[in-house]
Parts: structure tokens; sequence; C-alpha cells
């Protein structure tokens, strides 16, 4: 008797061998015993028996030999195929575009469902999919290096895991302007694609918090056998909400600024912030005000506006940017020197 490994390898390729048996008919190739049982390496006496099994299953299959092949009794018989719509489609394609910026094995995993899209749908949908992706409709500007991922698959892995089982994991973190690495314990909540980068948000055992890491400031690592459990009103997205994008600390700011009339519209086109609020004046520009907790992220992409935007408030913010700036401008100025 063989044992259970191989019983259950045999019934598997069985069951693969009958659905590909299904499609072909379904698809009116020309099947016989012969170039079935060419087809699948195996005896035509196993076709035969194959043939008898579909029957005692309920599906409607004989042997025409004017055909020379077997078909469905019933010529209006077809399988029910899987079929996606445009929508879905544009977003599988779009999904695809993606996986492809935030690293290779979401790439790959993509691909393989496309394939399967080319190969177990139904025609129309096949027909469909060749023609969307030979179009090249669509592009996603996210940023993203091939090779950095691979510079942090490791760590991407052993933090998956980490999550998976619900054990901690040791880790040595240098952050880019510290000189000494730090030891530290964490427990993963969740990983983070955010600026071309990948980041684990987790529990610090070193700070007593939540903290940020990002993937690639992490030397060395070791899951431990400690368990841990994600409370149960911790969400990811909610959790970064309050800062700008990523980064949080300190006491809830209102930041105000004024766009000139410049760039109001581009303001105005879009939710850069679940607590923006903003006024339209008569002259054209625009107040834009915010709430966050922490303003250094936000003081980035303020200065992408300058000099079209004016920090009104607070006056803490006001005067950082502006003793930055009289500093760009020594800079600028030496240059200039030379």
């Amino acid at each position: 008797m063989p044992p259970k490994s191989k019983r259950f390898e045999e019934k598997t390729n069985k069951l693969r061998r009958l659905l590909s048996i299904l499609r072909k008919i379904d698809n009116r190739e020309r099947c016989t015993p012969q170039t079935l049982s060419e087809k699948f390496d195996t005896t035509e006496r196993n076709i035969y028996r194959d043939m008898n099994d579909l029957d005692a299953a309920g599906f409607p299959i004989l042997f025409d030999k004017e055909f020379n092949g077997y078909r469905f009794a019933d010529p209006e018989y077809q399988l029910r195929e899987l079929g996606l719509t445009s929508d879905e489609l544009m977003a599988l394609l779009i999904s695809h575009q993606v996986a492809r910026s935030i690293g290779k094995p979401f790439e790959k995993a993509f691909q393989a469902i496309l394939k399967k899209v080319h190969t177990d749908t139904s025609r129309e949908t096949q027909a469909k999919a060749r023609r969307m992706e030979g179009e090249k409709r669509f592009f996603v500007g996210i940023d993203h290096d091939e090779e950095w991922f691979k510079k942090v698959e490791k760590q991407y892995n052993a933090i998956n895991e980490a999550i998976d089982r619900k054990v901690e994991l040791e880790i040595a973190y240098k952050k880019l302007k510290d000189e000494k690495e730090t030891g530290r314990t964490i427990a993963p909540y969740g990983l983070v694609f955010q600026y071309g980068l990948w980041y684990v948000v987790g529990y610090c055992n070193l700070r007593k918090d939540i903290r940020v890491f990002a993937l690639d400031c992490i030397k060395d690592f070791k899951l431990t056998e400690r368990h841990y459990s994600i409370p149960a009103d911790f969400n990811i997205g909610e959790y970064f909400k309050p800062g700008w994008k990523m980064r949080r600390y300190g006491k809830p700011v209102e930041v105000v600024l004024r766009f000139g009339k410049e760039y109001a519209a581009w303001i105005k086109r879009r939710k850069w912030h679940p607590t923006q609020k903003i006024e339209e004046r008569k002259d054209g520009s625009i107040i834009f005000r915010v709430t966050v907790e922490g303003t250094k992220e936000l003081k980035w992409w303020i200065y992408h506006w300058i000099p079209f935007c004016k920090v009104l408030a607070p006056p803490e913010l006001r005067k950082e940017m502006t003793d930055e700036m009289k500093a760009m401008l020594k800079v600028y100025g030496k240059e200039h020197e030379r």
C-alpha cells in the first residue's frame, strides 16, 4: 500500500488531469484516448477510467465518431468559465504595476496571477487581457529601485515570519544619523511602504511604545520564541493618520498655511490629510489648516511649494523654516561667489 503522501499526489494529479480534460472538451479541442494519454503521459486505460469518472460525476460526455473525439452530449452545454470585467482586469493590471514597484516577490506573485488569467479564464477574458496588456494603458508613478528590495528582503521575510508566528524579533538597529547600533526587541504589528522604502511598525520594548523602523537600518535580526499579541484595537492605517505621513511625535499642533493663487487650485484638487480645512479668499489665495503630531514631514512638503506657500502658524515652525532658508541662502551665496 503506497504511503499517504504518494496517494495524495496521485489523487491530486488525477484531479488536475480531469479538470484539464474538461477544459479541452469545453474548448472544442479534438480529444481521443490516444491524444489524451500522450498529453498526460498515462495509459489509454487510465483515460477510459477518467471518462467513466467524469460521467459518474454528472458531466454529459460522449465519443463522437464523426468528430473523432470526445464532446459534451448537449452541444449547448459548457462549463461555467471565470470571467473578469474590464474594471476587474484594470485593477489587476494596475496592481501589477504597484507590485513591480515595491519588490520582486510581489511582482512574481502578480505575474503568476496574470498567467492564470491567460489560461484559466474565459476566452473572452483572455482576449480582453491580451488587448489591455498590449495597449500598455497604465503607468503607476511610484518611486522604486528594483535592486533596493534585495538589500532588505531577508529583513522583510523575517518580519513576516515573526508576525505569522507572533514571536518577538531581536534587532540591531542603526539610524542613518547615529554612529552606534542599538539593540532592540520588537513585536512587529505590520509592514509599511512609504517614500519608496519599507518600514515595520511595532511595539519597542526599549522605548515602551509603538515605533517605526526602516528595514534598511536593521543590520542584524533574530527571531525569538517569546510570543506576543497585537492589540485588538490597533489599526495600522489609523495609527499613521495623526501624523503627516509616517512620523508621529509630540502633542497635536495646528499648522496654518497660505497658498498664493498660483498654486491654490493644485492644493484644492485633492485630499492631503484627514484634518485639512480650506478657506478660499477673494484674491484667489487659500488658507490651509491641518492638525498633525509633529511638523517635520509636513515641513518637507511645505518646502515643495515655496515661495507660493507661507507659514502663518505656529510661530515655532515659521521661525524654524526661516532659519533654514537663511542658512540655505548662505550656502548658495558662497557657491555664487566662486
